[in-house]
């Protein structure tokens, strides 16, 4: 990319060296991300990958991609949090989940609201319908003549969008006065992803382009003529201590030998299992800490 996907910058910030590339094989084909950097707009503040798959690629992938990967047998810490917020809404209200996947998060909705979803995977916009979510195309929203939406979400899906503007301009027009349009997605600010965004692992995702911060949400709310009135730091997963405690130390050893630093060459490179992070050549996945964002934007 040679500029901003977000607002044609190209104006930017080096967060860190670069990334090894890496693959995704989805239905015996394999996707290839070749090396990249991660790069923080100076004029709207979006963190983006310089080097991504093809549209073409993409497409591919989404058609061949399977929604079972994403399914969980409970709601995620995201997700409540976006059922809180949705429940204070009255019953019968009308809510738009875009990219609703399997209809996992308005599924149990579905009884007190009306619930609709767009869904560009067929298979799995059949799956959300089985659960009572209106399908609907996304020129359905696009049109003069779309409906309008008393909440609408989009989860787990902005960071999939180099132009995630033009999207949110639509929805902007979709929802009814001081309605709230709901955004989860990565938080570009975490501290875990400030170490070294191209060796984050949301962007070792390959479908993930870019990542939401603070700064570029406000420019969303100054383009689009609304208000962000929440900001709430979450967690996308749960897990045990354990598993926590497991994850912190594996980063926290992976960067003491990056850097050399004293510990590593007088403490850590004598102890056995410890040593290995001595080879490791992109950071271990580190995924539990609270690196997620539910942002309300209001009219």
């Amino acid at each position: 990319m040679t500029a901003c996907p977000a607002c044609g910058s190209t104006s930017y910030e080096s967060t860190g060296s670069e990334a090894p590339g890496f693959s995704a094989v989805v239905d015996g084909e394999e996707f290839v991300q070749p090396e990249y950097s991660v790069r923080e707009c100076e004029s709207c503040g979006l963190l983006y990958r310089d080097q991504t798959l093809s549209p073409d690629d993409f497409n591919r992938y989404y058609a061949k991609a399977d929604f079972r990967q994403w399914e969980s047998s409970g709601f995620y810490p995201t997700e409540r949090c976006i059922l809180k917020i949705l429940r204070q809404l009255p019953k019968g209200s009308r809510i738009l989940d875009y990219g609703c996947s399997s209809g996992r998060l308005l599924g149990p909705l579905c009884n007190d609201y009306q619930c609709y979803g767009v869904e560009v995977n067929a298979a799995t916009a059949s799956e959300a319908a089985k659960k009572g979510v209106k399908i609907l195309a996304p020129e359905d929203i696009e049109s003069a003549r779309g409906m309008e939406f008393d909440a609408i979400v989009m989860v787990d899906l902005f960071e999939h969008l180099p132009k995630a503007l033009d999207l949110l301009q639509t929805l902007s027009r979709r929802i009814v006065q001081s309605g709230p349009l709901i955004i989860v997605t990565g938080n570009g600010d975490a501290p875990a992803c400030r170490r070294d965004p191209a060796q984050f692992w949301y962007f070792r995702v390959i479908e993930h382009v870019c990542m939401l911060t603070r700064k570029h949400a406000e420019f969303i709310c100054s383009r689009l003529n609304l208000r962000l009135t929440q900001w709430i730091n979450v967690c996308h997963y749960d897990s045990t201590l354990s598993e926590r405690a497991r994850q912190r130390l594996q980063t926290f050893v992976y960067l003491q030998f990056r850097n050399n630093t004293l510990l590593a060459r007088g403490v850590l490179q004598f102890i056995p299992r410890i040593r290995r992070a001595r080879s490791w050549k992109i950071m271990p996945h580190y995924s539990l800490s609270r690196d997620h964002v539910v942002a309300v934007l209001r009219a």
